[in-house]
């Protein structure tokens, strides 16, 4: 008997039981397995050390930066300051004052800006300069004279002072006895050429505009003879250092 063995075959007519066959039934193409394998992945680039170093850098410095900026804001502050100079004994006006801002170590113990209406009207206890920062316990109670000293008024006519801008509150002068009017060129006694030392406590030119009228603060046992060298018109002021006054 004759045997007849029948084969499939594909769709396309090829013989499926060939290599052929049995390649395409497994999944794999006639242009082989190489063309069939998945690419392999991408490696991340490799990352510049010198770049992240400054990326750190930058980031520090930043910081820095701004650390810096804020210091310096968080420390100013709005303080007083003098745009004349008020002497020692002197009354502070609303038109002495001003605010500036300072910062840092600058502001010390200087009033703040909000106390300008605490010193309006108040004595000043020591010269305060035009320009300067007003510091605390800048005003208080000025007791004048003080203990063992005495005031007295004196007339000083044209050429026996310095001019009065320089008789403020607080200058120190020498008060310096001369001869009287028409004395003989050797007339002597024992106040001639005698001087007292004086802190002026307030002047005002003369009404006959030829004089300046000047209070001055001395020492209690030398007041009598001021007064009366004074009274007879023999006094000359000369006005001396005071340590910058």
């Amino acid at each position: 008997m004759l045997r007849i063995e029948r084969r499939d075959k594909g769709r396309d007519g090829a013989d499926n039981d060939g290599p052929a066959g049995q390649l395409a039934a497994a999944g794999i193409g006639a242009a082989g397995p190489e063309a069939q394998t998945s690419p392999p992945p991408r490696l991340p680039g490799r990352r510049n050390p010198k770049w992240i170093a400054l990326g750190v850098i930058a980031i520090c410095l930043g910081a820095l930066l701004s650390y810096l900026i804020y210091a310096k804001v968080a420390a100013e502050s709005s303080v007083l300051i003098m745009t004349r100079t008020v002497y020692r004994g002197s009354v502070i006006a609303a038109e002495d004052l001003a605010t500036v801002t300072v910062s840092g170590t600058g502001v010390g113990n200087a009033l703040p800006a909000g106390r300008a209406a605490d010193l309006v009207g108040q004595t000043a206890v020591y010269d305060l300069v035009a320009g300067s920062i007003v510091p605390a316990g800048a005003i208080g109670e000025v007791i004048i004279p003080a203990e063992g000293r005495t005031v007295v008024g004196i007339r000083l006519v044209e050429g026996r002072a310095p001019a009065t801008g320089l008789l403020h509150p607080g200058a120190a002068v020498r008060l310096i006895a001369i001869p009287p009017q028409g004395a003989e060129p050797d007339f002597t006694d024992q106040h001639t050429g005698s001087a007292y030392p004086a802190l002026v406590v307030d002047a005002t030119p003369g009404a006959d505009g030829m004089s300046v009228l000047v209070n001055v603060d001395v020492p209690a046992d030398q007041a009598a003879a001021v007064a009366l060298l004074a009274a007879q018109d023999r006094l000359a002021a000369v006005r001396d250092s005071d340590g910058g006054r």
